[in-house]
């Protein structure tokens, strides 16, 4: 029997994925970086709701969902490594 792969939850990666898009990244790379499948649901999970959560941002703004974007991270992404940092 193949075991099934443990899909990590936003809030395990989130420190990750913030501090990895501290220079611009593309959502495979980001996706890769936390070892899961380059697929649409892992780009709504993770990627899409750090957007949502305006921890990171697209240098792409008109085209959010563009596979050409990069992703790096805002203000507010860096204030909340700042607090969880002590």
């Amino acid at each position: 029997m193949i075991e099934a792969k443990e899909i990590p939850l936003l809030e395990d990666v989130k420190k990750e994925i913030l501090e990895f898009c501290l220079q611009a990244k593309s959502r495979t790379d980001i996706l890769e970086y936390i070892s899961v499948g380059c697929t649409s649901f892992n780009y709504s999970r993770y990627i899409g709701a750090l957007l949502t959560q305006r921890f990171i941002k697209s240098n792409l703004l008109d085209k959010r969902h563009s596979r050409q974007g990069k992703f790096v991270i805002t203000q507010k992404g860096l204030n909340y490594l700042k607090a969880i940092a002590y």
